[in-house]
């Protein structure tokens, strides 16, 4: 079970959100094991619902599977712990990497990722097609 911790924007307590798995899809939305849309990544913040969060973190261990813009999947990690922030997905040591380009960016940046799963070690063996 992975649990994602969203962090408000201003003083607040964080929102849990559990799940098997989850994945950040190229039309910024979060979707959750039945694929239903958990959050929604617009103007570098995250909602659930109407609410608006700046970051979500993860802790793991946590493996990633990476869809690249051009189709090739990997999986890198696993990881102590993740965060989506900005656009991006941070681990351990620095960034690991983009899922969002804000206008007037996608020309500078080496590969944007089309899609990225979090999952548990344990679901790696379900989800290699």
């Amino acid at each position: 079970m992975i649990t994602l911790s969203f962090r408000p924007l201003q003083n607040g307590s964080a929102i849990l959100v559990r799940g098997a798995h989850f994945r950040i899809c190229a039309d910024g939305t979060l979707r959750g094991p039945d694929n239903t849309v958990a959050a929604r990544y617009l103007d570098s913040l995250w909602y659930l619902g109407h609410k608006r969060h700046g970051s979500f973190d993860c802790t793991g261990p946590i493996l990633l599977r990476i869809t690249h813009l051009h189709g090739q999947r990997e999986y890198i990690g696993p990881y102590d712990s993740v965060r989506a922030t900005n656009g991006t997905i941070v681990g351990d040591d620095g960034c690991l990497g983009v899922h969002a380009v804000r206008d007037g960016q996608g020309s500078t940046m080496p590969d944007v990722w089309q899609e990225v799963s979090f999952l548990s070690l344990d679901e790696r063996i379900t989800h290699t097609r």
